[in-house]
Order: structure tokens, then C-alpha cells, then sequence
């Protein structure tokens, strides 16, 4: 074994609880203990996804290789808005100050990637390592081609659970929030992308993954549309900095949702009779050659509704997505490309994914799996294209959530904010 290799235990033990050191979450000892004729030892059960990690074995890092400063070069010719320039602002001078977290909350379509790019400059050309994790695959494919774009000379690592490339060492990682825990002290610089996303949201593995991942003395970046309350109570209580913008880069207004009642919805739109609003909403888009992405609480029921679709307008491109669809990345070039009349899908789209110029339908609104940060969301797919910032947001529900209520409430308080703060071009 080489002398660099640094190896710690695997496990670390209290009284009545052991610790993994792979995800750093803790144990009952009882409730993990394996005993058999032959050996007793302790096993992790939340990372076990990772393989078993046991009580009795090692692991093995090398340590983080001593970067100096240096030229990095920079390829972007936009132009941050006024808001846009401040959190960006906020973020070169967070690298240098004496806080060590900082939330950005920032509207669906602010343009958040955007103002990261100085700071990311910055960190890397003070030989900093630099990470940028999202909960969301979706999220990670998205981001690697644009930020190779801007940092056309930097080799940048892209991390997900299916790549087969072996892995390099690189200064500058793109991953997802699991990817996280194969690291140890690695980052100097820690961008999450989409906190408040499922599976990272409230999942004490993954935040977990992160605390191991950072430096000792380490920067780290939170960015989201929607920041849960203990994260706003951690601002409040001056543990993080806090950066917010209510408006879109290109000053136009968030689209608001609309709310359609429809009785037993579930039956209803599954029947080839349907009550006349549903129907004339669906030809006037059809008329108009809107596109649709239709948001469905499940699967199977999509599917059911894909079904009846087709059989309706059988001379339309109508197609669905999840996140067991092998053709999940082909369907939505497609839909970007504008051959796709209507995509159906799970809550997979919510976040990550930016199309041109569509409207939004979200089918049984006040169905449990919409949450508000959710609905928010899915909202902020509309309107995201300077040049196509108009669009819809249709709910259509039997019985208004207190979900749907909160996520409406936060788009039209995010709007008067900006239109209060001189954001938005009425």
C-alpha cells in the first residue's frame, strides 16, 4: 500500500452507539450488531446501497493534493441583471470572509447557475477544489455542458450512479448529493444545487455526506427556490448569509397558477367523455399549438391517461416520462426541440429541466406527492425564456391543499417583492 494512504476505521463506537465514517449517521448498537459462530461485528445500514461497510474494516483515502493559484481562463459573454450581479457579488466576497455557509434563494429561472460562475472562477484560480452536487441526475446533465462552456480549458469530473468512466482526479466535480459520500475532506468550495429536492431534503445520510466531503475550513453554498424553514431559522439565527432574489433575469413576472376544480378527477379523466372546461382547455392549446407538460401524481394512472390522449388526438406527438424510462433523455430533447405536442410526466421534471416555450398543466394538484416546494416547481417550468416569458399554470383539482395555497401565496409574494424592488418591467 503506498504511503500517502491515509486509513481510518470504519466505524467509530460510543457507549450504546457506533458512528459509520463513510456517511457519518449513528446506530443503535443492538439494532445493528451481526453475530454468528464465527465473528460479531457492526454494519451501516443507511449507506449499505454502497456496499456493507463493517465495524472491523478500514478506509482508505489519499490526501487532497496541494493546488496553487493560477490562471483560469473564463468563456462567458452574458449579462447578469442587477440582481443577478449582487448575489454574484455576495458570492466572490463570501470566498474571503469569515462565514463558512450562505443561502441563495433565488426564484425558478433567476438564473442561478449564472451567478456562480465568478465565484467558481475565483475559488478555482486560488487553487481551490471546487464541487457543485445536486439531488437530481437531471440537474447534473443539465449543468455539465454549460459549465464546461464557460470553463472551456478546466476537466471537469461529472458523477452519477450509472457512468461507467473510471474516475480522475479534477479540481472542478459536478455530482449528485449521493456521489458526495464517496468523498473525505475533499472541497474546498461546495455548491448543493436544489436543497430542498427529494432524495437530499431532510435526509440526514446525504447531509451527512456533505459535513465529510468539506474541508476544515471550507465554504459552503446552498441554492434554492424554496428553502425549508430550518434552513430561513439557521439565517435568522446568523449561522449562514443569506442572498435573495425575487425575480427572473429577464424582469417578467412569475406565472401564477390557475386553479380548475374537477370532481373525482382520478375516474373522470380516464372516461373518453369529458366535462366541457377540460376539453375546450386541452383543443384551445392544441388550436393555438401550444405544448403541454403534464404533471401526473403516478405511473400507472399516466399511463391510463397517455392511453385516453391518444385516442382522442391520435394525429398529435404525445408521449410520457418517468424516472424508470430507459428514453427518459431522448423524449426530452425531443420536447426541447419542439416535436413533442404534450409530455406526461412524474414529479422527475419538476426541477432541472428548462424547456423554451410551454405551458404546464399539473393533473390532481391536491394530491399528497404535491408538496409546496413541489407546486412551486413545477410552476417554474413556464415562462423561462426571455423571449418566450409568458405562459400557463393550470391546477386541476378536487379540493384546494393547503399545499396549492402556500405554493400560490409564495409566487404572487415573490412577485410583488419584485415589482416593489424595481425588477420587473410592467
Amino acid at each position: 500500500m503506498s504511503p500517502l494512504v491515509v486509513k481510518v476505521k470504519a466505524m467509530s463506537q460510543k457507549k450504546h452507539q457506533v458512528r459509520c465514517n463513510r456517511c457519518y449517521t449513528w446506530h443503535d448498537k443492538k439494532k445493528v450488531l451481526i453475530k454468528n459462530p464465527y465473528r460479531q461485528f457492526y454494519y451501516c445500514p443507511s449507506c449499505i446501497q454502497l456496499g456493507r461497510i463493517e465495524s472491523d474494516q478500514f478506509l482508505y483515502h489519499l490526501p487532497e493534493k496541494h493546488q496553487t493559484a493560477r490562471l483560469v481562463p473564463f468563456n462567458w459573454q452574458g449579462q447578469l441583471s442587477k440582481g443577478q450581479k449582487k448575489i454574484s457579488n455576495q458570492l466572490t466576497d463570501f470566498l474571503t470572509n469569515n462565514q463558512s455557509c450562505h443561502l441563495v434563494h433565488a426564484v425558478t429561472g433567476a438564473g442561478k447557475t449564472e451567478m456562480l460562475f465568478k465565484s467558481i472562477q475565483l475559488a478555482l484560480s486560488k487553487g481551490f477544489r471546487v464541487g457543485i452536487a445536486s439531488p437530481r441526475v437531471d440537474v447534473c446533465l443539465e449543468l455539465y455542458p454549460r459549465v464546461q462552456q464557460v470553463f472551456p480549458k478546466e476537466q471537469i469530473a461529472l458523477l452519477y450512479g450509472d457512468k461507467t468512466a473510471v474516475y480522475q482526479y479534477t479540481s472542478l466535480v459536478i455530482c449528485t448529493t449521493h456521489q458526495l459520500l464517496r468523498f473525505y475532506q475533499a472541497f474546498d468550495y461546495l455548491i448543493i444545487d436544489e436543497v430542498d429536492a427529494y432524495p437530499f431534503s431532510g435526509n440526514p445520510l446525504l447531509e451527512g455526506a456533505v459535513t465529510r466531503s468539506l474541508k476544515k475550513s471550507s465554504k459552503l453554498v446552498y441554492l434554492t427556490a424554496t428553502p425549508s424553514k430550518k434552513l430561513l431559522t439557521q439565517v435568522i439565527k446568523g449561522e449562514m448569509g443569506y442572498s435573495h432574489l425575487p425575480a427572473r433575469y429577464h424582469r417578467k413576472i412569475l406565472p401564477v397558477p390557475q386553479f380548475l376544480w374537477l370532481w373525482n378527477w382520478r375516474k373522470k379523466l380516464l372516461k373518453h367523455t369529458w366535462p366541457k372546461s377540460i376539453e375546450s382547455l386541452f383543443n384551445h392549446q392544441f388550436r393555438h399549438k401550444r405544448s403541454m407538460l403534464i404533471f401526473c401524481p403516478n405511473i400507472q394512472w399516466m399511463e391510463q391517461f397517455l392511453q385516453v390522449l391518444r385516442f382522442r388526438w391520435p394525429n398529435k406527438c404525445l408521449l410520457s416520462v418517468h424516472a424508470k424510462d430507459e428514453h427518459r433523455q431522448e423524449k426530452i430533447t425531443q420536447m426541447r426541440e419542439g416535436k413533442v405536442d404534450v409530455l406526461l410526466t412524474t414529479t422527475i421534471l419538476e426541477r432541472g429541466v428548462t424547456f423554451k416555450d410551454i405551458d404546464v398543466l399539473v393533473i390532481g394538484s391536491n394530491h399528497l406527492v404535491y408538496q409546496t416546494a413541489t407546486l412551486v416547481q413545477i410552476a417554474g417550468r413556464v415562462g423561462r425564456h426571455p423571449v418566450f416569458s409568458t405562459g400557463c399554470v393550470y391546477f386541476i383539482h378536487d379540493g384546494v391543499s393547503i399545499h396549492m395555497w402556500q405554493a400560490l401565496q409564495e409566487i404572487k409574494k415573490n412577485n410583488q417583492l419584485a415589482i416593489k424592488k424595481g425588477m420587473i418591467d410592467r
